[in-house]
């Protein structure tokens, strides 16, 4: 990628890529690897990279999962740098992920803390009322697939690396099922008046 922009400059790639063919997205990965892998790890704006290799791993194989979906593919015109175009589909991934880092609260207990504030009959109540409301909802998931993330994720706080692994599906697979069960989840919470 010295000397041009792979995707801009052949047509034949571009193409190819766009029509998903496989040598075409192989290419892809391997030209634009070294731009994808220097955004995660040097970071943009007030975002300074990802440390954890493990992270770093995940966002790359995101940005290029995202990058590689259809809609995306056919979004590219062919007269810009794709450079810009990776760069950022990778900062919005980036972002996504930065926003999902918080998990929900356990429905098992949380850790105890050093110094414990004397909880109120009424907090003790709503807390009593939350998991009751959180245990409702995992019977809402009839999905095999869906209710084992949702034990491993949620409630015993597996990677997302481990879970594809004890499944037999990708990360992406897995990634994209917790999003689907974060919303679904949040959407049951508020319909029952939790935050």
């Amino acid at each position: 990628m010295t000397d041009g922009d792979l995707l801009r400059d052949d047509a034949r790639t571009r193409e190819a890529f766009k029509r998903g063919d496989r040598w075409a997205l192989t290419e892809v990965y391997r030209v634009y690897y070294p731009l994808v892998t220097t955004v995660v790890t040097r970071g943009f704006g007030g975002f300074r990279g990802f440390f954890n290799p493990a992270d770093r791993d995940d966002a790359i194989q995101s940005i290029f999962a995202a990058a590689f979906e259809q809609k995306a593919r056919l979004r590219y015109n062919g007269l810009d740098p794709y450079t810009a175009f990776l760069r950022g589909i990778a900062q919005n991934v980036v972002r996504r992920m930065l926003e999902r880092r918080t998990k929900f609260m356990r429905t098992d207990g949380q850790p105890e803390l050093e110094h414990k504030e004397v909880e109120t009959a009424e907090a003790q109540f709503l807390d009593a009322e939350a998991i009751q409301v959180v245990r409702a909802f995992r019977e809402t998931i009839q999905e095999p697939v869906q209710r084992q993330i949702l034990a491993s994720y949620f409630v015993d706080g597996d990677a997302e690396e481990t879970i594809a692994k004890d499944l037999g599906i990708t990360r992406y697979k897995v990634r994209k099922t917790i999003s689907l069960l974060d919303r679904r989840m949040r959407r049951y919470l508020k319909q029952h008046g939790l935050p």
